[in-house]
């Protein structure tokens, strides 16, 4: 399902910017940094109570039901004609990835053994990427054969959108008749007896930590769009070569793909807080050399390197959480987390694009490149190695 999904999202990948540019003829780019993160906002803040309602009434059917969202969303963002007309599809897209989310972890975390999360986590990392890989190329073919066919450009545009909703529409069919709800061995607390999610973080140490470095972490976390605005102004990519563009991308998911599965192998026999760190760093890293690249070599190098960072970072800590987290109670816990961490994601795009206003395209990578590094020490200071990884069954 993972799989099938995200090929339909990275079909639309090259295409969404100049969609709403050229298509829509919005040139106010504040209109698409506002449309987005309002739509974030609604599905990170849904996150901790849709994981509540999984863990009294099921994961299956909110994980159908959020795959659901997420085709309807493609099929009307195809059907805009004004950039208001996108607010309630890229709303509805961001609530369906919040019901989707916790859920699906926290079935995924109850149908293998803990001594297996790391690698069940890193391969629906991987899945989700082989996806995103043939993703882009199915979505130029296509948009190539409409054109040859005598497709109107603005119309082939709104073909790509409906057609990246068939692949997910199969994610739908596949959980809906392929997977089961597991019990878990502890029985569910009566309403009285619950904790929040919140109250759970709190009293947990390493969870904790791993909340507020993350928190801090995602702020400065530089998103793939600066990412490739910036390659393509180093690289001086003129906007009728999408092709560069969509190639950068793909490298990301060419070298997260295969370090996800390995890096959570590693970390179910070693622990989880290796690999978080290295990938941290290696975030930084990538970061501050987005500062000084050159040439396509670097630049390349670069968008491998936050593959390798996604690989190594992204499963481990959605597997860390997982064994943190009470098996009565696992998806609102999950959901918690990732609402807390997520809406400090919403006010970093705009922090880093007003120091890039300000003082230009290499402040804002260093200083990220930095914070990224400090994090990467904070867990390495303050969770012990010897701490243990998995601390619920």
């Amino acid at each position: 399902a993972a799989f099938f999904n995200d090929m339909g999202s990275d079909m639309l990948f090259a295409f969404y910017p100049i969609f709403f540019v050229q298509v829509l003829r919005v040139q106010d780019m504040k209109i698409l940094g506002l449309v987005d993160s309002l739509a974030l906002l609604f599905g990170f803040v849904i996150m901790p109570f849709v994981g509540r309602l999984a863990d009294v009434r099921g994961r299956k059917h909110l994980i159908w039901g959020g795959y659901a969202c997420l085709m309807l969303s493609r099929l009307s963002q195809g059907l805009a004609r004004a950039w208001t007309h996108l607010i309630p599809p890229k709303i509805l897209y961001q609530v369906g990835r919040g019901i989707r989310n916790p859920p699906r972890e926290a079935l995924l975390t109850d149908s293998v053994p803990r001594s297996h999360r790391g690698r069940a986590f890193g391969l629906l990392g991987s899945m989700d990427t082989f996806g995103a890989v043939i993703g882009p190329i199915l979505g130029v073919g296509l948009f190539q054969l409409f054109l040859n066919m005598g497709g109107h450009l603005d119309d082939v545009y709104r073909w790509i959108f409906y057609f990246s909703a068939v692949p997910t529409t199969v994610s739908v069919l596949l959980i809906f008749f392929g997977t089961k709800d597991i019990r878990t061995s502890q029985p569910a607390p009566k309403a009285r007896e619950r904790k929040r999610g919140l109250d759970i973080i709190l009293k947990n140490r390493t969870l904790l930590l791993l909340t507020l470095v993350g928190m801090l972490f995602t702020f400065w976390n530089v998103s793939e769009n600066f990412m490739l605005i910036s390659g393509a102004r180093i690289l001086d990519i003129p906007k009728e070569e999408f092709w560069t563009t969509v190639l950068l991308y793909w490298l990301i998911n060419v070298s997260f793909a295969p370090t996800a599965y390995f890096a959570g192998r590693y970390s179910d026999r070693f622990g989880r807080r290796t690999p978080i760190i290295a990938g941290m760093a290696v975030l930084g890293a990538m970061t501050l050399g987005f500062a000084y690249a050159s040439s396509f070599l670097t630049v390349g190098i670069l968008f491998l390197m936050h593959g390798l960072y996604q690989g190594l970072y992204r499963p481990n800590l959605q597997a860390w959480v997982a064994d943190l987290a009470p098996a009565d109670q696992r998806a609102e816990v999950i959901g918690t987390f990732k609402m807390l961490v997520g809406l400090s994601d919403i006010p970093g795009p705009l922090v880093f694009g007003l120091i890039w206003d300000h003082f230009g395209i290499r402040v804002p990578f260093v200083v990220g490149g930095l914070f990224c590094l400090l994090c990467a020490a904070l867990v390495a200071v303050l969770i012990p190695a010897g701490a243990r990884a998995v601390e619920s069954a």
